[in-house]
């Protein structure tokens, strides 16, 4: 295994870690039910008399399994990791002895929802984010979730808030107070995914407008290693044969462009576009979107 899957398994293991923390001690001890394969084992389990980890087993199972056929071999077995370290984590707990109401023991009743919630929906986000970060999931409605992502082209976030929110309205139906605060700890969870999934993706589109295309475009070789697209533009007003360079930058790399820019072409018209995450070489190339 070479040293990149080394670091992948080690950082899916940490948010696998993440999460269950949140989830163990922050959104188990008060009974919060915010959507997930977890939350329609709690609904579905007092209807058919099976118990909460059988269900939730046979969920994660045929999820796995859809995922496997959809996204490939890689994301099965790093999935598949993910989904067997999460009970061993809650097994480990067990043995342990470290019970789920260890934290909300140390917190006034009256604030146990309000930092459940707060603490589980951030906790469970950034673990689940730093989990899809690497091509993975941590099983379960995830999987699905990823399917909504990529097929329908609907952003991780939104897919988030249509499945959990359906599991939390029919919550609702066993206590209407903790419903609510489910949905604070979902807002969180889905607002802390999307950020953790693209944190340090977003980029800059330059759009140069120049009469020193060549100069320009030397510099950005030379100084911030990036390689650049040309195109013939030409002025609407002034009907004459421009270039235009385009190229994409890191926010780090943007200070340093603006700057040689100007002092090679103080006229040049240049478009600065935000890029939420870019794909291609010298920046990542994972399926998240």
């Amino acid at each position: 295994m070479n040293k990149d899957k080394v670091i992948s398994y080690l950082l899916i293991t940490l948010g696998v870690i993440i999460l269950h923390v949140g989830f163990y001690f922050f959104l188990q001890p008060i009974g919060l039910i915010i959507g997930g394969m977890m939350g329609i084992s709690m609904l579905v389990s007092p209807l058919i008399g099976i118990s909460i980890g059988a269900i939730y087993l046979t969920l994660n199972i045929v999820a796995l399994i859809i995922g496997g056929l959809v996204f490939g071999r890689d994301f099965f077995f790093k999935t598949v990791y993910a989904t067997i370290l999460a009970p061993l984590l809650v097994t480990l707990f067990e043995v342990l002895h470290i019970t789920d109401d260890l934290l909300m023991n140390q917190i006034d009743a009256n604030y146990q929802l309000l930092i459940g919630s707060i603490g589980g929906g951030v906790l469970v986000g950034l673990g689940i984010g730093l989990v899809l970060r690497l091509n993975a999931t941590t099983g379960g409605m995830d999987v699905y979730q990823k399917m909504v992502n990529k097929y329908l082209k609907v952003p991780f976030s939104v897919a988030v808030y249509l499945t959990d929110g359906i599991i939390i309205a029919l919550g609702m139906f066993l206590s209407f107070q903790n419903g609510v605060f489910a949905i604070v700890a979902m807002l969180l969870t889905a607002f802390m995914i999307e950020k953790t999934a693209v944190m340090g993706r977003s980029s800059f589109a330059l759009l140069i407008i120049t009469d020193h295309s060549d100069d320009i475009k030397k510099a950005i070789y030379q100084s911030i290693d990036r390689g650049v697209t040309r195109v013939k533009v030409i002025g609407g007003y002034s009907g004459l044969d421009k270039e235009m360079v385009i190229t994409t930058v890191t926010r780090q790399e943007l200070y340093n462009a603006k700057e040689f820019i100007t002092k090679i072409d103080p006229k040049a018209f240049t478009l600065i576009i935000s890029t939420k995450e870019v794909m291609g070489e010298g920046f990542h190339r994972d399926e998240l979107s």
